[in-house]
């Protein structure tokens, strides 16, 4: 099919691309339609009768994703009649018009697709000859839009507080000043604003959920994704042609930990629950608290929305592992922040969230099964993952990425720096701390003996599922670790390795001894060489063998320090 160069244009266009991938998204929740995006670049006709089908839904969201659309193929059509044309005016009025007509085109997109709260935004500040041109002074140049150095889309956990901390934090590392968050009416899409050795610049943030960084990286309209769970298998399939494999090391960058806190409104007297009973009340199989010796009050559900990592994580932690599904009543939330003071503010209510959102609502312990331990959600259970609901937070940037600054951007986050700012914020940071945990009655006396004087590091080594391979986050705490020890002279590692309980307990007492012995050898291949390497095969479970996600906890290499 024959494409009109406003229509090639269309295809490469990054805004574009953006809104049509909004515009598939949201034509399937109201509708089921789904969308051909391909054919939304190339085919005339189908984005027409697409457009057509948006603007009389009903749907206001769909109405402005229409209205945006063909307010962007109007200014790339502008943009490409201007490229036409021989020469610039000459005449000082013609200058002046044309000067006067960009700024029309920039007024009209910004009010179309980066729509401003007044109350909120700080004006963006100019360079030199763009106050020139709105003084008058330079009749020539126009106001300077702002260069952005990369765009950053995905996780709503990770994007509402960390990702604008942090680009902050790496702005001003690079000594730009002036540094501010411009807000838009979509609350999730902002923008971090500043100068650059006199030239404004900004940084695109959009947190619409964890499975949109994927989408939008797949469009090309983002530079980094953040996710609030690990990409899945098809997703990695799906973009590994045109990105490469994002699930291998050069790509996929453990930004966090984080603890999927249970809550409830703060009156409703139940301060643990086991995961069976939590996977109960949110497929609605409990709809009053009287059932499980509570007052008589009925059951309030609230949950994020399906875009969310949070959910995704949610349901693979809590519901699938106990064969449930989501109540259909259920309230769902895009913003993590107004569930978890809707928990707050409504009788009976229950949720869940990333830890730092819990706010006004009360936490709950959560234990695997009755039986097992209470755990509460602190930096310590999170860092080492013995927290049931402990969870990473991630960044994907294609390996064969051409943008050099937002490779920088995940070199500072991941770095010392980058992991102060996550702790500031109230997530937990892969910087390594140490604490003495309190003797549990039931643990191996040899295990006891040889812990007694030493302190326990904030990280566990885990393996990639059916490997003997580190899986990521092991790999880059082989180096943290090694960090660690140069900064503590003096100090010693034990390595200790556990199962889970399937099979032969002579077996598994092998197993765990391999498995420390593979991590020691990571660590001698950087001069460093553990004083105990010792397995103690199904002891000391930290989680529930009964389910995957437990028997993936107790697989672990512990780190101690005498």
């Amino acid at each position: 099919m024959n494409t009109t160069k406003t229509e090639q244009k269309a295809i490469t266009d990054g805004i574009l691309a953006d809104l049509f991938w909004k515009l598939r998204l949201q034509m399937e929740s109201h509708n089921g339609t789904t969308l051909d995006i391909h054919r939304l670049r190339k085919d005339t006709q189908y984005r027409d009768s697409a457009l057509s089908q948006a603007t009389a839904s009903g749907d206001r969201e769909l109405k402005a994703l229409a209205t945006a659309i063909r307010q962007r193929l109007v200014q790339l059509s502008s943009d490409s009649t201007r490229s036409e044309r021989d020469s610039a005016p000459t005449s000082r009025f013609a200058a002046l018009a044309a000067a006067g007509a960009a700024v029309v085109v920039l007024i009209v997109a910004a009010f179309f697709l980066l729509p401003l709260n007044p109350d909120s935004a700080p004006e963006m500040p100019l360079t030199s000859s763009a106050a020139k041109a709105r003084s008058g002074d330079d009749k020539a140049n126009p106001v300077a839009a702002p260069r952005t150095l990369f765009r950053i889309h995905g996780s709503n956990t990770v994007g509402e507080k960390l990702a604008p901390a942090l680009v902050k934090e790496y702005l001003g590392s690079i000594g730009a000043t002036d540094i501010a968050i411009r807000t838009t009416e979509t609350s999730v899409e902002n923008y971090i604003t500043a100068l650059l050795k006199g030239e404004p610049v900004q940084v695109e943030m959009h947190a619409h959920g964890s499975t949109t960084a994927f989408v939008d990286l797949a469009a090309g309209s983002t530079d980094i994704g953040m996710s609030s769970r690990r990409i899945k298998s098809e997703e990695v399939e799906e973009l590994k042609p045109t990105l490469g494999d994002l699930s291998k090391l050069s790509a996929e960058h453990i930004l966090a930990l984080d603890g999927l806190a249970v809550i409830a409104h703060p009156a409703l007297p139940f301060d643990e629950l086991d995961a069976s009973t939590i996977a109960r009340l949110f497929a609605g199989e409990i709809t009053n608290w009287q059932e499980v010796g509570g007052p008589d009050l009925a059951v309030q559900v609230m949950a994020r929305d399906d875009n969310s990592g949070t959910w995704d994580s949610f349901l693979s932690m809590v519901l699938k592992p106990q064969g449930k599904q989501l109540a259909a009543n259920a309230g769902r939330y895009e913003s993590s922040q107004e569930l978890s003071d809707t928990v707050a503010a409504t009788e009976g209510a229950i949720g869940f969230i990333g830890l730092p959102y819990v706010r006004q609502a009360k936490l709950v312990a959560v234990s695997d099964s009755e039986d097992a331990l209470a755990v509460l959600p602190n930096p310590f259970t999170v860092s080492t993952e013995d927290y049931p609901l402990a969870r990473r937070l991630y960044l994907y940037l294609p390996s064969r990425a051409a943008n050099l600054e937002a490779r920088r951007f995940v070199e500072f986050a991941l770095a010392e720096a980058g992991q102060q700012v996550v702790n500031s914020v109230g997530l937990v940071s892969q910087n390594i701390t140490t604490s003495k945990p309190v003797p549990l009655p039931d643990m191996p006396p040899r295990y006891a003996e040889v812990t007694g004087e030493a302190e326990r590091l904030s990280l566990n080594f885990r393996f990639e599922f059916g490997s003997d391979s580190l899986d990521n986050k092991g790999q880059r705490d082989i180096q943290r670790l090694v960090s660690y020890l140069l900064d503590n002279p003096g100090r010693r590692v034990m390595l200790l390795g556990f199962t889970d309980s399937v099979g032969n307990p002579t077996t598994n007492l092998e197993l765990s001894q391999t498995r420390a012995e593979l991590v020691s050898r990571q660590f001698m291949k950087s001069g460093v060489f553990p004083s105990l390497v010792a397995g103690f095969g199904d002891a000391v479970p930290v989680a529930s063998n009964d389910t995957e996600e437990g028997r993936n906890r107790n697989r672990r290499v512990e780190v101690w320090v005498i």
